[in-house]
């Protein structure tokens, strides 16, 4: 069995006004990471081992770490060999877990530029649908090829929890409801494979080690098409744990597998 644990970025809305704060990396994205259940035991020690040495005591999450605020206000007191020390043990951490990173991100600007909310109107998906169809149909066309089930586990949004259950039931029984001329160069799945491969869904709060993890992935895949300088991002993929480094350079996979950058 694989799973999928995924995490938000950015704002779902595509109607929203862009952040002030975020010019120039007005993103959202879903996904994060796939793993094998046999692997799960591990990545959850490891996540353990480097607290302990650490001394971290708080969830992970990705923007208090980088902007050393909240949970990790402390990391401001420390000199700054020490927390280059942790970073460097950070990025260790998150490619030693035997990993795969998955998303779809896109680009909010991009995505009104294009004139898709005029095109849809009322009938405008939440840019969370868009980018969780993509990302598990893409997660289940590599769990086709390893020959696996695959679950989702995704982090706990109360209001919002009901409907990416229900992306994931209409996924299942309906398969993609994307306009098949525009997406045929991806070779879409008919339902009947997700149906064979898609296990179970469910959600899990922050104190999950591994939707942790899955904060840091997403983050990182997103970030990283607008700043090529990220680190975090380098270290996955010069590791191989992003998944279109984990396809042995095969074009047709990654256009069809890879990670999704859509409106840019």
């Amino acid at each position: 069995m694989l799973t999928f644990y995924m995490d938000e970025t950015g704002n779902r809305r595509p109607d929203k006004k862009p952040d002030a704060s975020r010019e120039g990396r007005d993103w959202f994205g879903f996904g994060g990471f796939l793993i094998h259940s046999d692997d799960e035991p591990a990545a959850k020690q490891a996540h353990k081992d480097f607290c302990d040495e650490w001394g971290v005591g708080t969830p992970f999450h990705i923007t208090d770490m980088l902007g050393q605020y909240k949970g990790f206000h402390w990391l401001n007191r420390k000199k700054q060999a020490w927390v280059d020390g942790f970073w460097a043990d950070y990025a260790l951490l998150l490619c030693e877990i035997k990993a795969i990173g998955l998303a779809c991100v896109v680009d909010r600007p991009g995505y009104v530029a294009r004139g898709y909310l005029e095109e849809h109107g009322e009938d405008s998906w939440l840019l969370c649908r868009t980018a969780f169809d993509i990302s598990v149909e893409r997660a289940v066309k590599y769990a086709k090829m390893k020959g696996e089930k695959l679950r989702i586990v995704f982090e706990s949004d109360p209001p919002f929890n009901p409907i990416v259950k229900g992306y994931f039931r209409d996924l299942k029984s309906n398969g993609l409801a994307f306009d098949k001329d525009r997406s045929s160069k991806y070779q879409p799945l008919e339902k009947e494979v997700f149906q064979e491969i898609l296990s179970t869904i469910e959600y899990k709060d922050k104190s999950s080690k591994l939707l942790q993890f899955a904060d840091s992935y997403i983050y990182s895949i997103a970030r990283q098409k607008y700043d090529n300088r990220f680190g975090l991002y380098r270290h996955l993929r010069d590791r191989g744990c992003i998944m279109n480094f984990a396809l042995d350079g095969d074009a047709d996979k990654i256009r069809q597998m890879g990670i999704k950058y859509s409106c840019f």
